[in-house]
């Protein structure tokens, strides 16, 4: 794998710091999140922009990139915490259509290229637990098409999407693999409700209630009882895009108190100076430089064979878990009590990596996970 930027790469890291720099101060995202916690005004520079189109194919509109050019747009993001659900609709979303492939994906990824669609994938519920296979919600058949009834918990961005993509059982029990379906189903369908919330790091989430939702034949996404494959696909993807946010905020984090342990001065000397602060900070860049590690390792085996695929993700996860709370925990230690107050960046920094880390399975889930597939191997 060659670690080095092409020019056009560097060229979309470059205009992407420019916008963080300009637009994302920490000051301006805690307006953002006062007001609601999403920008139409950013939304469609980042259209405008080419950054919703890094990894779709040229004749669906996009410019034909991979998970390379997303990591480098998620890290760059992380850097600034932007609130925008950039990974949910650009990486997930986007990944389960073009994996299910058919005419919602001709109709929505150029939409979502020009930032008019917002698709959103709504798989989790209750009683999954990071389990991509626990599916209760059901879709049963009818004389028009398709009845959705259950519910959905905490779908990130959901109250920004125009589009779901949902996750129903058209046949098995609930923690089968095989009897899941995905839906398209407009955000304002009749049966539909959405109970919105915000999220301890600011970005928002809603709980969803299927009551009956009536649809056509056509918004069947993909092969009926096919959609587990289709989701454990998109999710990869989102988690390594995910990956690469923790390892953008983490090194804000860790730059952070650089600085500030610099400009601290305790018994007449900056408290940078002191060796065992700089021996702490040494193991903060180590944690910071194995998530990157591993985000490259995952994004090496996105198209591999799904064992060898999610073994990857699942090992990226668990160390997303593990760096996130010693770079974020120790961050705010080493400065003290302003590291937890509202004003200051780091508690807010840290509160996403914990996002980050309990997001689609905790650590546990995927070591479970990761010990499943080595005894099936």
């Amino acid at each position: 794998m060659d670690f080095a930027l092409t020019e056009e790469q560097q060229l979309l890291k470059d205009s992407i710091a420019r916008f963080v720099e300009r637009d994302y101060s920490f000051e301006q995202r805690r307006a953002l999140a006062r007001a609601g916690g999403f920008s139409a005004d950013h939304w469609a520079h980042f259209a405008e922009m080419g950054w919703l189109m890094t990894a779709v194919p040229e004749e669906l509109g996009g410019i034909g990139g991979g998970a390379v050019e997303q990591g480098i747009v998620a890290e760059a993001f992380g850097s600034a915490m932007v609130l925008e659900p950039f990974v949910h609709v650009a990486v997930i979303a986007r990944q389960a259509l073009m994996e299910a492939g058919g005419a919602h994906a001709q109709a929505l990824l150029p939409a979502l290229c020009t930032g008019e669609a917002r698709p959103v994938l709504a798989h989790g519920e209750d009683g999954a637990f990071g389990e991509t296979a626990w599916v209760e919600t059901r879709a049963e058949r009818s004389a028009d098409g398709w009845v959705l009834s259950g519910a959905k918990s905490v779908v990130h961005a959901a109250p920004f999407a125009t589009h779901f993509l949902v996750s129903a059982r058209t046949g098995g029990a609930a923690a089968d693999e095989a009897g899941i379906s995905l839906f398209v189903v407009p955000a304002d369908a009749p049966g539909l409700s959405r109970r919105a919330m915000r999220l301890s790091d600011n970005s928002r989430a809603a709980d969803l209630a299927l009551d009956g939702v009536a649809l056509p034949a056509a918004a069947l996404l993909g092969a009926e009882g096919q959609g587990h494959a289709v989701i454990g696909a998109a999710l990869a993807h989102g988690i390594v895009a995910l990956g690469a946010e923790a390892v953008g905020a983490m090194n804000a984090v860790l730059w952070m108190t650089r600085d500030y342990l610099n400009t601290r001065v305790q018994f007449g000397k900056p408290i940078g100076t002191f060796q065992a602060l700089q021996h702490r900070m040494a193991d903060m860049l180590i944690e910071v430089e194995m998530t990157r590690s591993q985000v490259y390792r995952a994004m090496a085996h996105l198209d591999a064979a799904p064992a060898a695929r999610d073994r990857a993700v699942s090992s990226l996860k668990v160390q997303i878990a593990r760096s996130a709370k010693y770079v974020g925990g120790n961050a705010i230690q080493l400065h003290g009590g302003i590291g937890i107050t509202e004003e200051y960046a780091v508690g807010h920094y840290f509160k996403r990596l914990t996002m980050i880390d309990n997001m689609f399975g905790n650590a546990g889930t995927h070591l479970d996970r990761m010990v499943a597939l080595n005894a099936a191997a």
